[in-house]
């Protein structure tokens, strides 16, 4: 908040108090440090150049000190990483040798100790051993680079600090940015004084105090804060005042400071509202105010809501004092609220200008022209400045702006894990690590980080193992764990993965079902409720039928068979039928008369079966007989010809015995043939 008045009075005054360097940094523990050349003495000892910055901080040359080798030209220096402001530098000199040091310079440079050089101090008169702890003070240029220099002679420096700040910052532990209009950020470190001068690019009037940066004339249209730095998101939006008709609540947000409105009411309920077009995150209010009309100081407020009449239930930015500074803050709101304080008899308060810095929400820039990365957390918020990520990025990116994708085998928050080594191929999706061109055999899951599930192996685990013992086997190639034996069903196997052929089962698949109409379980051997097959039986119809039993599921008993002797598939009874029985089965009752007469026909087939054999056995007998006595009177006729005759006799009796054997069993065959006629013809009465 900020009082309308002429230059000569507005001006913010800055003390130019001088602030004690232990309010700045030593910068010597932020840089690298080298010398010329170094010392080494006769036991091997090397005095190196970072001894004069580790301490400790006292004169002493056994405690540790730097020192250069004697030469015509030597030096030690301070390299630091970016422009600083050095204001003071303590050193300690080696107390024995101290005149070492007499006549050395101390130089600043952007380079070379011999090239664009500023002279910080010399001891021109030759003096430094008198003083072993001295304190020098600078006030030059920004630099980067530090050198203690002398000629013919040591560099010897026990302890240094070298005291400042970087370039655009100051105040305690130089922590205060310099103001933003400092031209090109540069600041004094003890006082914040702009060294440069002030940009005044975007003052009113191009007008602003040199030391300060403040534009003391108010801001160009649309722009917002003290030092006009900021986008001003009040500038020509919506702006009501309560009670109504006390002034016109337009004059605050016409962006001059010059056209003002007066709080005259004595109501508590007073107020300034101002509506944005949508959300937006505010970082700076800035309040002008009239100083002549304005005479109430303390109770002033500011509340930041989402709602127009419930500005009290909103977020307070502000309570107290009139001020002429920025109120810095962070919020995220669509209606911004001041509330006066309260007046009493004729007391007013002269409002010229509220000026609200800030961008519509996910928006950035000095305009506020960019928009902000999507993969920035907390709902996609950053720096309205820079554009950087407030609270970090969303998994799968990084970089300041969080718009760099995770490198190709990176993936998640902040880029920290790594794809799977179990992915087909690279690149994994850097947001989830997803595998975006499937998994290796043996894994599955998102990220293929899941070994598969028991029971199922190969590419994307879609192959199974249900053949080995408890489902156990290799993820990547399926081998069974255990390898003896296979669970019943499957053919034995290192992947028993081989089912069963139809109607087999159980272990190797080495037992047969006999099931009536479709094969049984591979795995159980249990049939179907149609049942077995002719001759078997059991839930896997695996047993023949026990004696007595047969056809389909052994359910019919042939009880009509002599000693219950029957096939155990068509029932045919294999040894005759029970008394009073006839047929292939026994299954045909015969009466008692056919009975007598299908005995008494085997009788008499029997006996004249007896009587065909006895026959047979004598017609051989007589055969033999006769054989034998016509061989002995031939053998007598010619013994000279005995060979061929006996040969051609032989013949003869082989002729004539086989032609009467064969005669004699096909009479044999005759009578047998009989016998079935007449059996037959008993059995089919």
């Amino acid at each position: 908040m900020i009082a309308k008045l002429p230059p000569s009075v507005f001006l913010i005054i800055i003390a130019n108090l001088f602030v004690p360097v232990e309010s700045q940094i030593n910068l010597a523990l932020y840089g690298t440090v080298a010398q010329e050349t170094t010392y080494t003495d006769e036991a091997g000892m090397s005095y190196t150049a970072n001894l004069a910055i580790e301490g400790p901080a006292n004169n002493n040359w056994e405690d540790g000190c730097s020192s250069t080798g004697h030469q015509a030209q030597t030096w030690w220096g301070l390299f630091l990483p970016r422009l600083a402001y050095i204001t003071n530098i303590k050193s300690y000199y080696r107390k024995d040798e101290a005149h070492r040091m007499n006549d050395f310079r101390v130089y600043f440079a952007n380079g070379s100790v011999f090239k664009k050089t500023e002279l910080c101090f010399r001891d021109n008169e030759k003096q430094a051993h008198s003083y072993l702890h001295q304190s020098i003070d600078c006030n030059l240029s920004p630099t980067r680079n530090m050198y203690y220099f002398n000629r013919n002679t040591f560099i010897e420096l026990c302890y240094i600090e070298i005291n400042g700040c970087w370039k655009g910052f100051w105040g305690k532990n130089c922590t205060v940015p310099c103001p933003p209009t400092c031209i090109d950020q540069h600041c004094n470190p003890a006082n914040g004084s702009c060294v440069w001068g002030c940009d005044s690019t975007n003052c009113m009037n191009r007008n602003c105090y040199k030391n300060t940066g403040v534009c003391y004339e108010g801001c160009v249209l649309g722009r917002a804060g003290q030092y006009c730095n900021k986008y001003n998101l009040a500038y020509n939006q919506t702006a009501n005042i309560l009670p109504v008709g006390q002034s016109n609540a337009g004059l605050s947000i016409d962006g001059l400071i010059s056209t003002c409105i007066i709080f005259s009411s004595t109501a508590s309920s007073s107020y300034l509202q101002v509506e944005f077009e949508s959300l937006s995150a505010l970082t700076l209010v800035h309040i002008v105010f009239g100083r002549d009309k304005t005479i109430a100081d303390d109770g002033n407020a500011v509340y930041c809501s989402n709602t127009t009449d419930k500005w009290n239930d909103g977020i307070l930015l502000y309570s107290g004092l009139r001020l002429d500074t920025d109120i810095i803050t962070f919020a995220v709101c669509k209606y911004l609220t001041y509330v006066p304080p309260t007046l009493s008899g004729n007391n007013m308060i002269e409002l010229c200008e509220i000026e609200i810095g800030g961008c519509p929400y996910r928006r950035y820039g000095d305009k506020c022209e960019h928009v902000c990365s999507e993969n920035c957390l907390g709902q996609g918020q950053c720096d309205l400045v820079s554009g950087n990520c407030l609270l970090g990025c969303s998994d799968g990116w990084v970089g300041e702006k969080c718009d760099q994708a995770c490198d190709e085998d990176k993936f998640g928050g902040q880029c920290l894990r790594d794809c799977s080594v179990n992915c087909l191929s690279s690149p994994c999706d850097h947001v989830t690590g997803q595998c975006k061109s499937g998994c290796l055999k043996g894994w599955e899951g998102l990220n293929c980080s899941k070994e598969c599930s028991k029971g199922n192996f190969g590419w994307n685990c879609n192959a199974t193992c249900d053949g080995c013992i408890v489902n156990e086997c290799n993820h990547i190639n399926g081998v069974c764990k255990i390898d003896s034996v296979c669970k019943p069903g499957y053919v034995y196997g290192k992947y028993c993965n081989e089912k069963c052929e139809a109607w087999h089962f159980g272990t190797n698949c080495n037992k047969m079902c006999n099931c009536l109409k479709y094969p049984c379980n591979i795995f159980t051997g249990e049939c179907s409720d149609d049942g077995c097959k002719k001759g078997w039986k059991g839930d896997s119809c695996d047993q023949e039928c026990v004696p007595g039993y047969f056809g389909y599921n052994c359910a019919y008993l042939c009880e009509s068979c002599f000693n219950q002797s029957c096939d155990i598939f068509e029932g045919i009874c294999r040894i005759g039928c029970n008394d009073g029985y006839r047929g292939r089965k026994c299954d045909m009752p015969v009466s008692t008369e056919s009975s007598a007469i299908i005995r008494f026909g085997f009788f008499v087939g029997g006996l004249a079966s007896m009587c065909v054999v006895l026959f047979i056995i004598w017609m051989v007998k007589n055969a033999r007989r006769r054989i034998l006595k016509t061989k002995e009177s031939r053998q007598a006729i010619d013994n000279s010809n005995s060979n061929s005759n006996e040969q051609h006799y032989d013949d003869i009796m082989k002729m004539e015995g086989l032609s009467t054997y064969q005669d004699l069993t096909k009479e044999t065959i005759t009578v047998s043939s009989d016998y079935d006629q007449i059996n037959n013809s008993y059995i089919n009465q």
